[in-house]
């Protein structure tokens, strides 16, 4: 605690009291600086210390500032890692809540996400959230709120950046180019809700898990989608995806670009995909090369190779497969609708 408080003290958030009765305080976390996903400094600074103080407990626990997260197999290893983390807390000088408490529970509610055996789905008040906002947004403020909560539901959204696209020239919003909404801007946000409306419940990875991922790119946009195999064929795990910009759009070869969401996809399950073996599947036989082939050192390349040499951590099987059979990766980057 004393670290934390001099790390504030340099960074000019508090000051050392001088009165007679200066008493000890806590530090808390302020739910209203934490804005559209983005912690506030003081936030971030908590939550590096927590980090700190529980890295050793990572392979059971999940921290994220104030609220910790603690899986187990079963209720005897539940109550081993219940002790561990107790007496950390009693090292440290943590003082922990018993009314925010949840202790021994199949199902529990965690950042937005209800979580149980069978996996994860969005919270309702979540769903609600995006539901309450007016089809025709008012200004880029409003627009950059009702993203930042359908962005939280980004993992059991398909193909998200298709939608974000058509909003990109209103988030650029300048004095010089007013705000124009239009109704193709209408339709997205009545989509997202829709769609939104209907999020499916993504199954957890297990130890014992084959796990596929399938890939795609076209000209505009990458998308990925994290897979199980189970006894009557695969199930969704994680969606994910994202928009080039207007300088990788113009120009990247549609190779680069195809590369570019692999390396996307491993870097953003590194908990599911590093500590074991799986399959990538991509339409693309360059992908193949790129990932396989000793690339030549070319500054202009100096990118490509960066990413070979990441995805190279990853052990994995790739496989080729006919554009027309790459359903669900085809299926996220088609510009049509869902």
């Amino acid at each position: 605690m004393q670290i934390i408080i001099k790390e504030h003290i340099n960074l000019g958030l508090i000051e050392p009291g001088i009165s007679a009765y200066s008493s000890p305080g806590f530090l808390v976390r302020n739910h209203g600086e934490i804005k559209r996903g983005k912690p506030s400094k003081r936030a971030q600074i908590f939550q590096r210390k927590m980090d700190n103080l529980f890295k050793d407990y990572f392979e059971f626990m999940f921290v994220y500032i104030d609220d910790i997260l603690i899986a187990s197999k079963n209720m005897k290893e539940h109550i081993k890692h219940l002790e561990i983390f107790s007496d950390a807390c009693h090292k440290e000088g943590l003082v922990l809540s018993e009314k925010k408490a949840t202790i021994a529970v199949n199902k529990i509610e965690f950042l937005g996400i209800l979580i149980d055996e069978a996996g994860i789905e969005l919270q309702e008040h979540i769903v609600e959230k995006i539901r309450n906002f007016p089809d025709i947004l008012k200004d880029k403020k409003q627009l950059q709120s009702f993203l930042g909560v359908v962005n939280f539901a980004g993992i059991f959204i398909k193909d998200l950046a298709k939608y974000r696209k058509d909003f990109r020239p209103l988030l650029k919003e300048t004095e010089s180019a007013k705000w124009k909404w239009e109704e193709i801007h209408t339709q997205r946000v009545r989509e997202l809700k829709q769609v939104c409306n209907n999020l499916p419940k993504l199954a957890i990875p297990q130890e014992e898990d084959k796990l596929v991922v399938y890939t795609d790119a076209n000209d505009y946009r990458w998308a990925a989608v994290l897979m199980r195999k189970t006894t009557t064929g695969e199930e969704p795990c994680r969606y994910t995806g994202g928009l080039f910009t207007e300088q990788q759009a113009k120009v990247w070869h549609i190779n680069e670009k195809e590369f570019f969401a692999v390396w996307k996809a491993f870097k953003k399950w590194p908990l599911f995909l590093l500590a074991k073996e799986f399959t990538l599947k991509v339409d693309n036989t360059n992908v193949k090369a790129f990932l396989k082939n000793k690339l030549e050192s070319k500054i202009e390349k100096a990118r490509i190779i960066r990413w070979q040499a990441e995805c190279q951590y990853y052990c994995y099987n790739i496989v080729v497969i006919k554009s027309h059979e790459n359903v669900l990766a085809d299926f996220l980057t088609r510009d049509g609708g869902l």
